[in-house]
């Protein structure tokens, strides 16, 4: 059986985080996020549920071009630790 390993998040109104769905890897959760943000635009996160850190944050814009622009910095960000979820 393959476990979720990534849980995404939506940044509420409040600032609070409400639970969308669980993913298997960070690439899916990633892949994931662009698609819900295509129908509900907003910032999500990625948890990951053996670390207890945020490994991903972002708010994600659905026009091509700036998608084009959040690819690079999520490659770029890839390089960093992870934080610690707050």
């Amino acid at each position: 059986m393959v476990t979720q390993s990534y849980d995404i998040f939506r940044r509420g109104a409040a600032g609070d985080h409400i639970w969308v769905e669980a993913a298997h890897d960070l690439e899916s959760a990633k892949t994931r996020i662009i698609e819900l943000s295509a129908e509900k635009p907003g910032q999500y996160v990625v948890f990951n549920q053996r670390s207890g850190r945020m490994v991903s944050s972002g708010t994600v814009v659905a026009s091509p071009a700036a998608h084009a622009e959040s690819q690079k910095s999520a490659q770029s960000r890839e390089a960093e630790p992870d934080t610690l979820w707050k």
